[in-house]
């Protein structure tokens, strides 16, 4: 049937095993422009390597602080009966080839907000994938997603056009003994991320190929990583050292897949496929949750008739509908694999946010927008039927022992002396890093108009509690179903047998109208804090019921709202922080260790493009970890660091370095100003504080 397609399809590299003898020309950057831009991108925070060489000379000491995460993984309280019928969630996150200014360490100006995934409370795994041969994740992306519960993973890609991929398993003369397997398990404790996705899309050479070598790689490297990380193998090569995605389990990529413990398939693959890969997991003792399939968002895009990209389902799959192809893994038992899920702002600019929603939520598509695909309303048509979270796997909030936020967002605005001297007259900037634990979205249960939104105002973001332009029940005039108004912000799974100690700081603007709530095995207690329109800290012990059932829960937390009349928009609260914690006597002994900063100082570092001057210092403290609140291994009990430099809020470090900008160094050159820095622990709480006089 050659000869009835064009020369063009002919030639054409497929996705079916022979496009490694296609590889695209390297046009790109000279070797010597890519080392220079591995070198301007390392003060950014970031950390891959191109070649195997590189890889080779890595050592953890030549590594910088700033590339380093410093936020343990926040371990999710997992419940299984919160996951019947829904679908745990990966991502692929694949966002036009990363390491974008906005993902490093140091806040970065913006025309308008860029990707943050917005709904990690339904995120499981979170793979950041790049063009390289190894991608170590952004700290920004690591603090961040630790901090929600959710793991970060790296990459290993190998690409038609790697050169010596064979390197990848040179062994010792016991043919188990593999250098590279324990370099990236030593890697990934180092940068604080959660293990590796393996993506092998070129075949080895043949002479040096052996499937159980392979295996045995794969075994070490899941050995040394440990069991509290993942390793993921991608369907791609076969056994037979071919490059032909499955889309399914099978006999092909069978061993790896036990190998590595989980598998991400490609996205074309077909409800058979999937109820195949079911029983061949069942038969192979395969956990069903470590089976992801994936899911092109890409696809529902208008693609060449001759090289269509389809996912399930074959016709409009992807994009708006990825839901559907989420709600079928959910109904087999199985776990799903979104490649690209920044796809909502890659292809539709300033639009973002809205599409996501839709994507996720099933809302509307605002009227006037448009997209490269020239039919952007009938072909990326909201499926509010089948939207992604009625069918994603929710998570609690917080761990079993401990929750904090205090409503941080991926992005923030600043005053105008910051916005001229650190981001170049723009108005917003990012903060990546600093994203905290956001409330569940969505209006009030018992009345539609009572809802919350998160404003950000210079140097942080609070929480407000409102009701919109509606007449709300009478006080003098309610039945017992609407004397009052409830409003959930957090879903929470901590065991409630032992005291909870709560702090919530906020602004009550009602008058006295309003309260928080815990639920806890199904009954609410209510939490009142007497101080009005003055900040406002409410401490209180969280304790089950004398009647409550054997195991008691805290399910939930919210905010409760008297009934009283009023017109149009009335603002009710202004929340700035919530934590949640274990009463034990570790915490009341906490008040007793000590903490300091001392040793501020400025080091000139680099040279050429890569000269700048960085604001350093030094940090101590007494005591050990308490159980349940975080420990950092490269901060200890400090979570972040905030910064001031004659008056200028440089936004919070994550590390005991900061570069300081062209700009800021050029305005107090010559001065003698002050520098002022606080550690502020995981709760929330200034821990200490140093002030000391620079020369610059």
């Amino acid at each position: 049937m050659t000869f009835l397609l064009g020369w063009k399809d002919v030639l054409r590299p497929i996705r079916d095993g022979y496009r490694h003898l296609f590889p695209a020309p390297d046009t790109g950057p000279t070797p010597e422009e890519r080392q220079r831009q591995r070198a301007v991108d390392q003060l950014k925070g970031f950390t891959y390597f191109d070649t195997f060489e590189q890889l080779q000379m890595w050592t953890e000491g030549e590594s910088d602080p700033l590339q380093r995460s410093n936020t343990p993984l926040l371990v999710r309280s997992v419940s299984r009966r919160d996951g019947l019928g829904k679908a745990n969630i990966l991502f692929c996150h694949d966002y036009a080839g990363n390491y974008h200014d906005y993902e490093g360490v140091s806040n970065t100006g913006l025309d308008e907000e860029e990707y943050a995934c917005g709904y990690m409370q339904f995120v499981e795994t979170f793979i950041y994938f790049s063009h390289k041969l190894v991608c170590v994740p952004p700290p920004t992306w690591t603090n961040t997603l630790h901090r929600n519960g959710v793991k970060a993973l790296g990459t290993i890609l190998i690409e038609p056009q790697t050169l010596g991929s064979e390197k990848l398993l040179q062994h010792g003369d016991d043919g188990l003994s593999f250098p590279f397997a324990r370099k990236l398990a030593v890697m990934a404790k180092h940068y604080g991320f959660d293990g590796w996705l393996v993506n092998i899309e070129k075949p080895f050479p043949t002479a040096s190929w052996d499937a159980d070598i392979l295996k045995a790689f794969l075994t070490q490297l899941k050995s040394d990583l440990g069991t509290e990380k993942q390793l993921i193998w991608y369907d791609a090569l076969t056994t037979s050292n071919k490059v032909s995605y499955q889309n399914s389990l099978s006999a092909s990529n069978l061993p790896f897949a036990k190998a590595c413990g989980s598998i991400l398939t490609n996205y074309c693959w077909k409800e058979n496929d999937a109820a195949n890969s079911l029983h061949e997991a069942l038969r192979e003792n395969l956990s069903l949750q470590r089976i992801y399939f994936g899911i092109d968002v890409w696809a529902q895009n208008t693609t060449k008739v001759s090289h269509p990209r389809i996912t399930y389902p074959e016709y409009g799959g992807g994009g708006t509908n990825t839901g559907v192809a989420v709600a079928k893994l959910a109904e087999l038992g199985l776990s799903a694999g979104v490649f690209a899920p920044a796809w909502t702002f890659e292809h539709f600019p300033r639009h973002g946010r809205d599409v996501e929603r839709t994507m996720w939520e099933g809302e509307e598509l605002p009227e006037a927008i448009s997209c490269s695909c020239g039919d952007c309303g009938k072909r990326h048509r909201a499926n509010s039927a089948m939207p992604l979270v009625g069918f994603a796997r929710q998570y609690s909030a917080g761990s079993d022992a401990f929750f904090f936020t205090d409503f941080s967002r991926a992005f923030s605005t600043h005053d105008d002396r910051e916005k001229h001297v650190l981001f170049g007259g723009l108005t917003v900037h990012a903060q990546l890093g600093s994203q905290s634990i956001l409330p569940l979205n969505g209006a009030s249960v018992t009345s539609p108009t009572l809802q919350h939104r998160l404003e950000d105002i210079p140097g942080r973001t609070q929480l407000v509690v409102e009701t919109h332009n509606s007449l709300l029940s009478s006080a003098k005039d309610t039945t017992s179903s609407n004397r009052y108004w409830v409003l959930p912000l957090f879903k929470l799974d901590m065991p409630a047998h032992r005291p909870l100690q709560l702090r919530i700081s906020f602004r009550d603007l009602t008058d006295g109208n309003l309260c928080f709530y815990a639920t806890v095995s199904g009954t609410k207690h209510l939490f009142t804090a007497h101080n009005t329109q003055n900040n406002c800290v409410l401490n209180a012990t969280i304790r089950a019921a004398p009647s409550s059932k054997l195991h008691p829960r805290l399910e939930e937390l919210g905010v409760y709202v008297n009934a009283f009349e009023a017109k149009s928009t009335v603002r009710l609260a202004e929340v700035d922080s919530i934590c949640i914690q274990r009463v034990t006597a570790e915490v009341s002994l906490q008040s007793h260790d000590t903490y300091s900063i001392y040793n501020i100082r400025t080091a000139a570092l680099g040279e050429g493009d890569t000269r700048h001057l960085r604001l350093c210092w030094s940090h101590a403290s007494s005591g050990r970890p308490v159980e349940g609140i975080p420990f950092s291994d490269v901060t200890g009990p400090f979570s972040y660091f905030a910064l001031h430099i004659d008056g200028v809020d440089l936004g919070r470090s994550y590390a005991v370095e900061h570069i300081l900008s062209a700009d800021l160094v050029d305005q107090i050159a010559k001065r003698e100003v002050s520098a002022e820095i606080r550690g502020i622990g995981f709760d929330g709480q200034v821990l200490a504080s140093a002030s000391t006089m620079l020369q610059f």
